[in-house]
């Protein structure tokens, strides 16, 4: 946000003032009534005279504004100049701001290479956790999340807690398995391509891809779940497919997890299909619990840590060597809500903040085996890039392009 000298807002208040200093003005610069200091002065000494050959483009501009939240299947406006200040080891970024008007969400959407294509690692694992609740909730709406188990149809001694698999595929806990076969295990209870048009279906990016694993066998090769309440299975697996590539964008991930956050608030046009709230509570108790703490450290920098009220962060990291691009890459998607009380010192009411973003770094390893130095300079920039988001967004330096 560019500094505003308020001792000139308020000398500009006093017109009698403001005439005094322009009539003088016209005395210093020699005016009469042949060559007058303003009406006169000419183009060739404006400092606006360099943007003459952009008039034409900047009229055709349009303000960027809060706008309904997008339903679902529908791309939003995604503005592609604003985040210029991220360093340029962040390689793709989206982050969307959350507003209410008359008690709806609406959304500004800022991106850097937000609809490319790309790994973003585990990020992507909460997708098929949401595909799974998508699909029993159409089918059982009045069972819970806290009650399923899955299981394996063949052996049913063999029986995992879904909101404890659902846990340790985001915290790496692993108090039941690994998180990239539980991951490959979520991924059992649909085809890929199936799966890969439901995402596509939440987003509206039709060129996205989602068809790969994560690494690891599935924990249960054919699992399905299981209310053990009402005694009845609630999803088989699916068909075996051929393994495709999780390629997907900053915007899809973005959008996945602001729909997490603002659930509450969104018309069920917008909401994930069949999903209530209550059934997402386990997801987001999972997100809460993620290890990386890059809005915990940005809090600590900014010397926010006491000061904000109502906190809720939600996130889901990536990271790991691509032989392929020979980079070393960090991928974090987050939801962050808080109550900012820091415009009360100006004799205004506190803020409610409010944004989902997601980026994704990377930079060159010298050696794929050794990457030590890399990855501890990646984490820093990340946390170094998560704060300047925090940082612009608590000025409003983000927000007052809106």
């Amino acid at each position: 946000m560019t500094q505003i000298n308020q001792t000139k807002l308020e000398f500009a208040k006093n017109r009698t003032a403001v005439f005094q200093h322009f009539l003088q003005l016209e005395i210093e610069k020699g005016a009469s009534a042949e060559h007058l200091a303003f009406l006169d002065q000419g183009i060739n000494h404006s400092p606006y005279q360099t943007e003459l050959t952009n008039y034409s483009s900047y009229l055709k501009q349009q303000p960027m504004r809060f706008r309904p939240y997008p339903v679902l299947g529908q791309l939003p406006t995604i503005h592609t100049e604003e985040l210029n200040f991220l360093h340029q080891d962040i390689k793709e970024a989206c982050i969307c701001l959350g507003s209410w008007q008359d008690g709806k969400i609406e959304g500004l959407w800022l991106g850097r290479n937000a609809l490319h294509n790309t790994q973003f690692w585990s990020a992507t694992k909460l997708i098929p956790v949401l595909n799974v609740l998508s699909q029993i909730d159409h089918k059982a709406a009045q069972t819970s999340p806290q009650d399923w188990i899955i299981r394996n149809p063949d052996n049913v001694e063999i029986q995992l807690p879904f909101c404890q698999a659902v846990e340790d595929i985001v915290t790496y806990q692993k108090s039941l398995d690994s998180s990239n076969a539980l991951s490959a295990m979520m991924k059992r209870f649909e085809t890929r391509s199936k799966l890969e048009r439901w995402l596509k279906t939440i987003t509206g990016n039709w060129d996205l891809e989602f068809q790969g694993d994560y690494g690891e066998s599935p924990v249960i090769k054919y699992p399905e779940v299981y209310d053990p309440l009402t005694q009845q299975i609630l999803l088989q697996s699916a068909p075996e497919t051929p393994r495709g590539e999780n390629l997907v964008s900053a915007y899809d991930l973005t959008r996945i997890i602001s729909m997490i956050g603002w659930h509450h608030h969104l018309i069920p046009e917008c909401r994930f299909p069949g999903i209530t709230e209550e059934n997402l509570y386990c997801t987001i108790t999972a997100l809460g619990k993620d290890p990386a703490r890059f809005i915990d450290a940005a809090f600590n920098l900014l010397g926010l840590e006491n000061i904000i009220q109502s906190p809720v962060i939600l996130s889901k990291l990536g990271h790991g060597p691509s032989s392929l691009r020979n980079t070393i890459e960090t991928t974090y998607m987050a939801f962050l809500q808080f109550i900012d009380p820091l415009p009360k010192s100006q004799g205004k009411s506190a803020k409610l903040r409010s944004l989902a973003f997601t980026i994704r770094g990377a930079i060159p390893i010298e050696d794929i085996e050794n990457f030590d130095q890399e990855s501890i300079h990646l984490d820093a920039r990340i946390a170094t890039e998560v704060t300047e988001i925090i940082r612009r967004i608590i000025t409003e330096e983000i927000a007052e392009i809106s």
